[in-house]
This record gives structure tokens, sequence and C-alpha cells, in this order.
């Protein structure tokens, strides 16, 4: 970080993280395709009324490894080993307690979540059948899904990479395997998801203890500070995580209420795909957040606003191209889920336009709220994942009775329209001495440059 460019720096650190999130929701994308050529629209309705619950590990796995690994960029940007090894070792023991608290919530509460959607019989059994398999082997799919984020903060972003693109792999095979050679149906998709999050912990570890990660181990006598700390920075990231899950909750009641399981069917299709973008745009947070972290550890204010320049124009700028590829194309995208199922893609592509119009809004939203979470300003990134809760939930409440199912395809990305203002304010506050400097900068190095005039 400090004997290269800047550039070269975030694209060392992005693009791998981008490339593991990127298979990461490709193999995403293909388990929704298995289950959609297995079984069909009962099936995808069903993982979509399953997953919001079984994403509370996924929330636990940000809150803890995004809390942990914006630390341990921060130590290491300090040149603090002690503190390195403290932010590891009570990083590590809180995968354990939060992965075992959360696997009990899914298997408790999974048949009355279930219920509260409004799911009849058979989704029932089917969602069912993929929360208890997520239930008992939640600590190992936390630690599958936060190991990457530390290991990316020690300074090893390709053996992240590497970790997840191994986990991504197995878990196409065997999700090929268990859906479609087996017949087990979700239950055989969480199956596969658990051997892969095991692949990748063996890879991280391996790669953590060749680091010497392990060595210095200790949780000291401020453990419990140094956790909620940990916990305080990461909060963001489990709230944005929330979030997506408490929408699609509200999604599912509202599209069963308004429409039936085909429209259902139709909202995981677009899932998918967000999901897919969600990604990439975490890819980009992903390589940004070591080199904001470390920077503001360095106490380098412009670097900081030059990581945060580069990352809002990868990240929104390609979420303008594959929001323009889906509402162009939405047909051939729905088929690729539904396969020959006409009603199906009929009912997605209407969605996917209207759904989607504004996806490009989303990755803004979350690279700025890992920016906040980045440099230490747990408030501000609480401030924007809290409030894309708030500013949905009014559109969710009245769209739907003004347009009926359109009212509620509509409703998230006007909400995102909205937000987004106030997040252009956010950021242009917490910079604008940094960019009236740059400016500065800028204008005397031209000076500087200009051949003198001799009259």
């Amino acid at each position: 970080m400090k004997t290269t460019t800047l550039t070269r720096t975030f694209w060392s650190y992005t693009l791998p993280a981008m490339a593991a999130l990127m298979v990461s929701g490709l193999y995403a994308v293909v388990d929704g395709i298995f289950i959609g050529h297995a079984l069909g629209a009962p099936g995808l309705s069903a993982l979509n009324l399953a997953w919001p619950l079984a994403g509370l590990i996924w929330a636990v796995a940000m809150l803890v490894g995004m809390g942990g690994g914006a630390e341990t960029g921060r130590a290491r940007g300090a040149g603090d080993s002690r503190a390195l090894g403290e932010t590891l070792a009570v990083t590590l023991l809180l995968m354990v307690l939060v992965g075992i608290a959360t696997g009990a919530v899914i298997l408790g509460f999974g048949g009355p979540f279930l219920a509260l959607q409004g799911a009849d019989a058979e989704l029932a059994a089917m969602g069912l059948g993929y929360l208890s398999v997520q239930g008992w082997a939640a600590p190992a799919i936390m630690a599958g899904m936060a190991f990457p984020l530390l290991l990316r903060n020690l300074g090893a972003p390709g053996l992240a990479t590497v970790a997840m693109l191994a986990g991504a792999f197995v878990n196409v095979a065997f999700d090929w395997l268990f859906v479609i050679e087996l017949g087990h149906g979700l239950a055989g998709a969480a199956r596969a998801t658990v051997i892969a999050e095991i692949v990748v912990i063996l890879i991280c570890t391996a790669a953590m203890a060749r680091l010497g990660a392990f060595a210095a181990l200790s949780p000291g006598a401020g453990a419990l500070v140094r956790a909620g700390r940990i916990l305080a920075i990461g909060f963001s990231s489990m709230i944005m995580a929330l979030y997506i899950s408490f929408v699609v909750v509200l999604h599912n009641m509202l599209f069963l209420k308004h429409g039936g399981t085909l429209t259902l069917a139709a909202y995981t299709v677009a899932g998918y795909v967000m999901s897919f973008f969600y990604y990439f745009a975490e890819g980009v947070a992903g390589g940004m957040q070591p080199l904001a972290s470390y920077y503001h550890g360095a106490r380098d204010r412009m670097r900081m606003a030059q990581v945060l320049k580069l990352a809002l124009m990868l990240g929104v700028g390609g979420g303008v191209a594959l929001t323009a590829l889906v509402v162009a194309f939405p047909g051939p995208v729905a088929q690729v889920f539904a396969g020959s199922d006409t009603a199906l893609i009929a009912e997605a592509a209407h969605g996917l336009r209207l759904h989607l119009s504004a996806m490009m809004l989303d990755g803004f939203i979350v690279l700025a709220a890992t920016y906040f979470q980045a440099v230490g300003q747990a408030r501000n990134a609480t401030i924007i994942t809290v409030g894309n809760i708030a500013v949905q939930l009014p559109f969710l409440y009245l769209l739907p009775q003004l347009m009926g199912v359109d009212g509620v395809w509509l409703a998230m990305p006007l909400s995102n329209v909205a937000l987004s203002g106030v997040v252009v304010w956010m950021l242009w506050r917490a910079h604008r001495g940094t960019f009236a400097r740059a400016a500065v900068l800028a204008r005397r190095a031209l000076e500087q440059s200009a051949p003198a005039y001799d009259g």
C-alpha cells in the first residue's frame, strides 16, 4: 500500500474480491436455475419463503466479519501487532458464540416463520427441509462467509479469492448432485452450501496459518471492549443484511396476497438477478474496505477520498450497465430460471423490468455504508442501512393499495431513488474539506506546469 500507486493497489484488492463474490453470486444463481428446472414455480416460491430466516446467518457473518475485518485493517495500518492479535482472537470467539445462537433461532422458529408469510402445506414442507439443514450447520456456514473478510484484511486478497472460488465450484457440483441427480430438493441445495462453506473454512484457515496470523492470538484484558467495537462497526452490515431479509418477507406476503405462487416465483427470479448484482457491489465494497481502513489508520484522508471515488465509479458504472441489460432483455433473463414455463417467463419478465429499474442505486447505497464502516463512522453507516428500511416501508404500504401487484414491484426502486439523495449529501459532508484541498492541489500543479509568459 505504501510502495505502489493507489490505482494499482485498488485493483489488486478489488479485482480478487469482485471475482470471488461474482462467482459466489453466480453459484447462488445456479442454485435458482437448478431449483427452477427441478421443482418449478413451487420450488422457487418455497426457497424465497425460507431464505429470509436463513439469511440471519449471512447477517451475523457480516456483523462479525466486517467488524473484525475493519478493525484488523486498522490495526495493520497503524502497525499495532498486539491489537491485531487481540482482534483476531475476539473475532473468532464471536463467530462460535453468535453462530450457535443463530442456528438455534432458525431451528426454533422455522415453522412459524413460514406460516407467517402464508405458506401452504407443500411450500412449508419444502421450506422446512431447507431451514433444518441451514440451522444445524449455521456456525460453519457463518464462518465460511466471514473468514474471507478477515483474510483479505490480513493482506491476502488473492488467497481469499481462491477460497471463495473453490467454495463456489464445490457448491455448484454438489447442487447438481443433490438437486438434479438425487432429487433431494431444497434440503439438497442447503447441504451443498454447507459442504462448500467447509471447503472455504479449510482453505482460509490454512492461509491464515501460513501468514502467521494465529501465532499472536490473545483476547487480551480488554476483550469485551474490543468485542463491542467489532460489533458496533459491523452492526450496519448486519442491519443491511437483515433489511434485505425483512424486505423479502414483506414482498413475499404482498405478492402472495395480490398475486399468488406464480408471482412469488417471479419475484424469486428477480431476487436471484438482484443478488448477482449485489454480490458485484459487495465485491467492490470488499476491495475498497481494507484500503479505506488502512488509510484511515494511517490518517491519510486524501487517499481515503480517492479510494471512495474509484469504488463509486466502478460500482455505480457496473450497475448502470447491468440494469440496462436486464431492462432491455427481461424475457431471456427470466427463461434461464423458468425453462419452458411460458407463464412464469412472462410474469418474471414483467417484474424484472419494474423491480430492477433502479438496481444501480442499491450498489451505491452498499458502497456508501461500507465506506463509513471502514473509516470508523459506524453511526453514518447505521443511518444509511436503517434509513433503507424506513424509506421503503411507506412505499410498500401505499403503492400496492393504489397499483396492486405493480405497486409491490415498484416500491424498492422508488425508495432507492429517495434514499440516494440523502446518501450523496452525507458523503459530500464527510469529505467536502478533502475535495476542496484536492481542487487546490490540482490547481497549483496546473499553474506550476504551465509555461511562463515572457511578455
